[in-house]
């Protein structure tokens, strides 16, 4: 008997877990944490801190090592004037020199004393770096929007089923009278009829409302990182329908912009530092080893070393250099443009939005007001059918009537969201809880 117990209340939890109802910023968080496109950005964010760290290690000193071992079987053939044995002038005589195993094992160290595009490409890197971290932001913003979209969405589609609940009881509600009335040969079959259609139309509307549902909410699973298989509730209450508006913060397009005129600016520095000379400390440690097999075989080793300073100045590069900073000077001042431009359009933008929330609420409100008129009017209707005062065309348009009010709401609704979401995008508020 325990045992069933405890099997039943492992069955209750892991129900209620599975059941979990999620909110729009438990939606969020597990979007930003889990989603594919979030997950790449931080893979990517990942990958420029390596190659941070790679540009830093070419200012390091770099050592290899070689070995090399040959075996002639022709040695090396040189000319030798033949005037130092006496011979011709102007003439040549060959002679090989050497033996045939040649041994090498050396030790090479190469050290950037002073290297201008080197250190000028760490800094375009590290830019780069700040770029794709704001990519990685940016990534999580347009998540949170695309989340937030699908969850008013699910939201939507409950307040409209809720809706057409309300009618498919009304219609029952007037079936049931309508069947009196005909068997008291008070009203005709067309009558009846009507009303049949009236709930079979309402009975389709659901089952696509409710299809629509699962349609979304599977895309909500997907966005956020759940499996197939997972089963998640939402708030249905669709919350506050009175806005309010937010305080500006930086958006992350406008400083990606900047961040760009910055990478560029970084990149036009390395292409000015490529004429500045590049000192190189050269280092060398060796031992070359000679030997030969035969009556007189021997090996011998002799070594070699040298340490020197390498300077490498370009003098001159077909004015390729200069048409190269002249195009990013113009790539640079394109990007300011940009920026100026998103800046302005943003202004613009959020002026715009405060119209649209201020109009989307005096539509819901006024469209709230218009329900209950119609609703009020309704159960008149009903009742003065009842009464045999009003027909049942009256009836169908007061129903008509709610429930043209109630698809209106349903819009005024979703341009409030809509409005909502777009001003949260233009303050830079999607990530902010």
């Amino acid at each position: 008997m325990r045992q069933l117990l405890f099997i039943l209340l492992l069955s209750l939890v892991s129900l209620q877990g599975y059941n979990q109802i999620m909110s729009l910023q438990q939606c969020i968080d597990s979007a930003v944490q889990n989603n594919y496109n979030v997950q790449i950005a931080g893979y990517e964010l990942m990958q420029a801190t390596e190659k941070v760290a790679e540009a830093r290690a070419n200012l390091l000193p770099k050592i290899n090592t070689a070995f090399d071992y040959r075996y002639y079987t022709n040695l090396p053939y040189q000319l030798l004037p033949a005037a130092i044995f006496g011979g011709t002038a102007d003439t040549y005589k060959q002679a090989q020199f050497g033996v045939p195993h040649n041994i090498n094992a050396n030790v090479q160290l190469n050290y950037p004393l002073y290297n201008p595009v080197l250190q000028a490409n760490i800094k375009t890197i590290e830019t780069a770096e700040e770029v794709v971290s704001l990519q990685k932001i940016k990534s999580q913003e347009d998540i949170a929007l695309e989340v937030s979209t699908i969850y008013y969405n699910a939201q939507i589609l409950i307040s409209q089923q809720s809706f057409i609940d309300s009618n498919i009881v009304n219609s029952k509600k007037l079936m049931a009278v309508m069947d009196l009335l005909y068997q008291q040969k008070m009203a005709k079959g067309t009558d009846v009829e009507k009303i049949n259609l009236q709930l079979s139309q309402l009975l389709t509307q659901k089952e696509t409302v409710q299809n629509q549902y699962y349609q979304v909410i599977n895309i909500l699973k997907f966005l956020i990182g759940k499996l197939p298989d997972d089963t998640i509730s939402i708030e249905s209450n669709p919350g506050k329908n009175e806005y309010q508006l937010l305080p500006d913060n930086p958006l992350t397009e406008i400083k990606l912009a900047e961040k760009q005129i910055r990478f560029l600016q970084t990149e036009n520095k390395s292409i000015l530092k490529s004429k500045l000379p590049v000192i190189n400390l050269n280092g060398f440690y060796g031992t070359t080893g000679f030997a030969q097999t035969g009556p007189n075989d021997f090996l011998k080793f002799f070594p070699l070393s040298y340490a020197g300073v390498q300077v490498i100045m370009p003098l001159y590069t077909g004015n390729a250099t200069k048409h190269k900073i002249k195009g990013k000077e113009i790539e640079i001042e394109k990007a300011t443009v940009k920026a100026e431009m998103l800046k302005a359009k943003n202004n613009v933008d959020k002026l715009n939005n405060i119209y649209q929330l201020s109009n989307a609420q005096k539509n819901l409100n006024s469209i709230q007001q218009q329900i209950d008129f119609a609703q009020t009017i309704y159960k008149k209707t009903l009742l003065q059918q009842k009464e045999g005062v009003a027909s049942l065309t009256d009836v169908l348009l007061a129903d008509n009537a709610v429930r043209e009010a109630q698809q209106n709401y349903i819009a005024a609704l979703i341009a409030l969201r809509r409005a909502e979401l777009e001003q949260q995008k233009l303050t830079g508020n999607l990530l902010i809880k």
